[in-house]
């Protein structure tokens, strides 16, 4: 079939016929004709799945069950995900619709190299999957009947591999988030502290000024008081009293000095209280803005999160689907992190304080029904800790004794709790 014609069929509705030759052969094609591209739902088993969660974003693949007419209620991205795959072994409507949508995603592609012979589509293979934009070709191999087994092997191991990076590069990017969180969360509580210091230290500074203020207004009034002395003592010279004015006088002038001292006093210490305010202002602007950098680069995580969300069950990063995580003990105030953590990897979160002053079958139960024990050693009981040992053995549980409760070592423990379940 020429290039114009396959420029024809790209997009297409597939059930539309009217772009093919007349008398065009469906089932079977002539020696000397080039193939069809594939449908999606005709392409090898072990590409549609990559082929959905790589070439077609999240918000792709909604829209296209959207416009099937099937509800996304209650459906996460592995749902929906696993929906679109689940619809490709025939032709109905949904696959239909993502043929539709492939097809006029990436008919550039398609126009460029679906005829290309197969050692050059090798190499154009290769060269887009090193700099990472490898999405159209990615279609246009999945679609091609004529490629060789061995070339869809390559093409399939190099998908397979980055699928595998992929994973792992989420497990650290979400051990760099929960770092970051922590930081955020220490410089939050040094800020408020910080804060409350500086409210302290502003009234301590407003009660200075009003104290001086105060020491001011009298010590004018004593000035005043000095000069009517003096000039009755000038009238009083040699008045019998002169004595004891004189007397009052350098009483009122010890006075006036000591007064003079206090002001001085507290001149100084306001001098000192203002410095010290503003050097805490000044921190508090700078944790401020650290505090604004990390929540900007706990955004940017998230975001790397969302975008590498691109596997399935057959990944590692899954081996924790549906696995009952409990946590004994570690920081209560942590507990919304720490289910956070573990039902976003899609595991199954359950919670003990570690207290067992009320009895034990509570914990007992726990562990029974569990997948896998944290058990946090520097934030937890002896008896809670001994307990878990105990149980665990009992009922032949995973039990691991963490020596901090921070989220760091909950996600390190989880990590490779995983990498065991995906070797086993």
């Amino acid at each position: 079939m020429q290039t114009g014609t396959i420029q024809n069929l790209i997009g297409m509705d597939p059930r539309d016929h009217s772009a093919f030759p007349a008398g065009f052969d469906f089932e079977q094609t002539g020696e000397h004709t080039d193939p069809l591209p594939l449908r999606f739902w005709e392409i090898d088993h072990f590409f549609k799945c990559p082929a959905i969660g790589t070439c077609l974003d999240i918000a792709e693949q909604k829209q296209i069950l959207k416009n099937a007419g099937v509800s996304l209620k209650r459906r996460d991205p592995f749902q929906i995900h696993e929906t679109l795959v689940a619809t490709s072994e025939n032709e109905n409507k949904i696959s239909r619709k993502v043929d539709l949508k492939l097809g006029r995603k990436f008919r550039s592609e398609i126009e460029k190299s679906f005829d290309v012979p197969e050692d050059e589509f090798i190499r154009l293979w290769k060269a887009h999957f090193g700099n990472g934009e490898f999405e159209g070709i990615f279609w246009v191999a999945a679609i091609r009947a004529d490629l060789s087994p061995k070339s869809r092997r390559t093409i399939f191991g190099d998908i397979h591999m980055a699928m595998h990076l992929g994973a792992r590069r989420q497990n650290q990017a979400k051990q760099a988030l929960v770092h970051q969180r922590e930081k955020s969360q220490e410089l939050t509580l040094r800020l408020k502290e910080a804060s409350g210091t500086g409210r302290i230290l502003r009234k301590e500074n407003k009660r200075l000024k009003d104290s001086l203020a105060k020491l001011q207004k009298r010590n004018l009034s004593v000035e005043k008081e000095k000069l009517r002395l003096e000039k009755e003592s000038a009238g009083l010279q040699h008045n019998s009293v002169l004595g004891q004015l004189r007397t009052e006088n350098q009483d009122l002038q010890l006075q006036l000095r000591g007064l003079s001292k206090a002001i001085e006093d507290y001149r100084l210490r306001l001098d000192g209280l203002q410095r010290q305010n503003s050097r805490l202002e000044l921190q508090i602007n700078t944790q401020r803005e650290m505090n604004g950098h990390l929540g900007e680069e706990i955004e940017m995580i998230i975001t790397q999160f969302s975008s590498m969300n691109r596997c399935d069950e057959t990944c590692p990063s899954f081996s924790l689907c549906r696995k009952r995580v409990l946590i004994v003990g570690g920081m209560t105030k942590m507990e919304a992190f720490y289910r956070k953590l573990i039902e976003e990897n899609d595991g199954v979160f359950e919670y003990h304080d570690g207290y067992t002053r009320g009895g034990t079958k509570s914990l007992d139960c726990q562990i029974k029904r569990a997948d896998v024990v944290l058990c946090p050693v520097n934030c937890n009981s002896h008896n809670a800790c001994s307990m878990a040992k105990r149980l665990g053995k009992k009922y032949k549980r995973t039990v691991k004794m963490l020596p901090g409760s921070g989220l760091s070592a909950i996600s390190q423990a989880l990590l490779e709790y995983c990498d065991v379940q995906s070797i086993q």
